[in-house]
């Protein structure tokens, strides 16, 4: 009786172990942190978000000056556009301050004039940045509005625990308009918006608070306006809430462009200027998006960027990579199925060869080679050539008859028979001599089998390495192969019985 599977192996079997849980583990790090997809036909909502600034010129210079978005919203941006139309660009950025775009020209036409500017945007939570701000100084309230804040922030005092319930209270008590003191601080005279004076009010209490302006990517917008939500620090993050509500949170996917009173757009020399914004959403490829952010490249093994290689040898990677599976199809069958082949390489190498020339066309090619040259083989049996020679008077043959019938399927316009020089012309010539010492020494029967047996595992590897799905899982996951070792270590440690032999053996099971 064979030994239990692994029994003395249990080192091979720790090895295995710690392979497959390696390449497990940064494939799934890669596919749930990093956004990789595992199935190329994957996509993501992305919204593509639109600045049109509109205005006419004087017939001489302009300039107009566009606050961008800051740092910590392009952390949600995988690209962005700017449509000028001849007028000259530039991007300031400087430590500590927002990102600007400077349109300028020197002789403005007095027509109608648009500048765009275009970010794609992927939906998702809001991003806030970390920065810690300083406790606002209480400001000076004048009566009757001094009296009227003071009691709400009592009120809400009383009734919270800490900042965020604080703020939670006092927005509610704000949007109570039947209260008497809510009658006083909304029926004030002042210009300001009711956002900023909500954000004077809670720094009463000495809350850092600041105004976030930005569009919510919920549905499209056509010419719309950004919409101001106040933004409350703890000490610790910042949180959001809805002015008019009191609701804590953020419009679905809000994107933020501004931060308080920064100013969104200078101009000069310029007169009828607009502002509006669009967005609207497409699907788009996981697999793009993630390409595009370098997300899908942030934890590959050694540093390895398979799609910064050139193109050729990104499709060479994208067959090379499928091998190891191939040798996997063909273990397998040997070793746990008990498939007779001719040769250990050989059904992987035929089944690359299918690729490119169809299944059924590749079989018949394939059958055809073998046949003719297995007959010339035997004839050649009967010069008593050396070993050498005879290999090397095979090869010759195997090119003769593959450039054969390459010229007559072109001549007959059959396009697939031209793929007949992707088979493997040594593998070809081995195989041949291989079945030709089969033949002779154990007869046609075992000569049949072995050959059908190959046959059967080249059609399974054929149908494992074409799988677009697997291709893309080798390409994008590479650190599977640490998986397809481990599968290959098992393996070799296996001592029990192949399929095949249960069929061997079924007869003296029923006498026994």
């Amino acid at each position: 009786m064979p030994a239990p599977f692994f029994a003395r192996l249990s080192p091979l079997a720790a090895m295995a172990l710690l392979l497959a849980g390696i390449g497990l583990g940064m494939t799934v790090l890669k596919a749930v942190h990093y956004d990789v997809p595992l199935l190329p036909e994957l996509t993501t909502t992305v919204w593509t978000v639109e600045a049109r600034i509109g205005f006419r010129g004087d017939g001489g210079s302009s300039k107009v000056e566009f606050l961008l978005p800051p740092r910590v919203s392009m952390e949600r941006v995988i690209d962005e556009n700017f449509v000028s139309r001849g007028y000259g660009l530039a991007i300031l950025e400087a430590d500590g301050r927002p990102r600007k775009a400077t349109w300028t020209l020197r002789r403005t036409p007095t027509r109608p004039q648009a500048l765009y500017y275009q970010v794609r945007v992927l939906g998702g939570s809001v991003v806030t940045d970390a920065s810690v701000p300083p406790f606002p100084p209480v400001p000076d309230y004048k009566e009757p509005l001094a009296s009227a804040i003071q009691a709400v922030l009592s009120q809400a005092r009383e009734q919270s625990a800490d900042v965020f319930s604080f703020t939670e209270q006092t927005l509610r008590i704000l949007a109570d308009t039947d209260d008497e003191n809510v009658k006083v601080i909304r029926n004030v005279d002042d210009r300001r918006s009711w956002e900023h004076l909500v954000a004077e009010i809670l720094a009463g209490a000495r809350i850092p608070t600041r105004i976030a302006y930005g569009l919510p990517l919920e549905r499209p917008l056509v010419e719309g306006q950004l919409i101001p939500w106040l933004e409350v620090h703890n000490g610790d993050e910042w949180r959001g809430y809805n002015v008019v509500t009191g609701a804590p949170g953020y419009p679905p996917g809000f994107f933020i462009w501004r931060y308080d009173d920064a100013d969104l757009l200078r101009t000069r020399d310029v007169r009828d200027v607009g502002l509006s914004f669009s967005t609207t959403q497409t699907r788009v490829a996981q697999m793009d998006v993630a390409q595009l952010t370098g997300a899908a490249f942030a934890v590959q093994p050694f540093g390895i960027d398979l799609t910064r290689l050139p193109v050729s040898v990104q499709n060479l990677y994208h067959v090379v990579l499928m091998l190891p599976l191939g040798a996997l199809v063909v273990a397998f069958m040997r070793v746990v199925v008990g498939v007779p082949t001719f040769g250990t390489f050989m059904p992987i190498l035929i089944a690359l060869a299918f690729r490119e020339t169809q299944l059924a066309w590749g079989l018949a090619l394939f059958l055809t080679l073998v046949l003719v040259g297995l007959s010339l083989r035997l004839a050649l049996a009967q010069l008593r050539l050396l070993l050498v020679p005879r290999l090397a008077v095979i090869l010759v043959v195997v090119v003769c008859l593959m450039l054969a019938i390459t010229v007559l399927s072109f001549r007959l316009g059959v396009e697939q028979g031209l793929s007949i020089a992707l088979f493997p012309m040594v593998i070809l010539a081995m195989t041949i001599e291989r079945m030709s010492i089969v033949w002779e020494e154990r007869g046609f029967g075992e000569t049949a089998k072995e050959t059908a047996g190959s046959l059967l595992v080249a059609v399974c590897g054929y149908f494992v390495m074409n799988e677009p799905h697997l291709e893309h899982l080798m390409f994008y996951f590479p650190e599977l192969l640490l998986v397809v070792l481990a599968v290959l270590l098992l393996l070799g440690a296996y001592s029990g019985y192949r399929l095949t032999e249960l069929f061997r053996f079924g007869a003296l099971a029923r006498a026994r």
